[in-house]
């Protein structure tokens, strides 16, 4: 395969996302030996020592599992979200504004991993399908859908899943998040 096409199926911004997984899963091995790095790491609402939280606990994960469920997560939606015109400022946007709201409304407790990030893209291909009425956002928004369906994560019940070991808040803040991401950077109609 030429590097062009490998360019087209892996886009640069799509390198970097994964680039950010390899990072998530080398603190999970980090954690494995070294366990403390996950209370340390996370974000706690109200809490000003802890507002660090908003840009590392999207990296830190409470077991393999629930880093496997984000990577795959993350996967699927960041590579369809890294497909549309500003991938990498909206990204940043949803952590940031994600660990914002989190920090701000979310319920007591230490809040970690990437399914805000993940809630974020949801949102973002959703709000790009409708702000822009760009039908690749659509397109993107509805296979998203449709293959975490079929994978048995559920979209919906996802982002309104309120289980005591779940951020509810990160969920929806990042989804929200990225609503608003794709609102502000929407591309202007000439």
């Amino acid at each position: 395969m030429n590097e062009k096409k490998r360019t087209k199926l892996f886009p640069y911004n799509f390198r970097l996302l994964l680039l950010a997984m390899l990072l998530m899963h080398v603190l999970m091995v980090v954690a494995s030996f070294y366990p403390p790095i996950i209370s340390n790491l996370g974000l706690v609402p109200q809490l000003p020592e802890r507002l660090y939280g908003i840009f590392t606990a999207p990296f830190i994960h409470a077991s393999w599992g629930h880093l496997t469920g984000n990577s795959i997560g993350l996967f699927i939606s960041g590579y369809l979200a890294s497909l549309q015109t500003g991938f990498k400022r909206v990204t940043v946007f949803i952590m940031v504004m994600t660990g914002v709201l989190v920090w701000v409304f979310g319920e007591y407790g230490n809040h970690i991993g990437a399914s805000g990030i993940v809630m974020g893209y949801y949102g973002f291909l959703f709000g790009t399908a409708v702000f822009n009425r760009n039908l690749v956002g659509a397109i993107s928004f509805t296979v998203l859908v449709a293959v975490t369906y079929y994978l048995d994560f559920a979209f919906l019940a996802t982002l309104l899943d309120f289980s005591a070991q779940t951020s509810s808040s990160n969920h929806i803040f990042g989804f929200i998040s990225g609503l608003l991401g794709a609102y502000i950077f929407r591309q202007s109609k000439k």
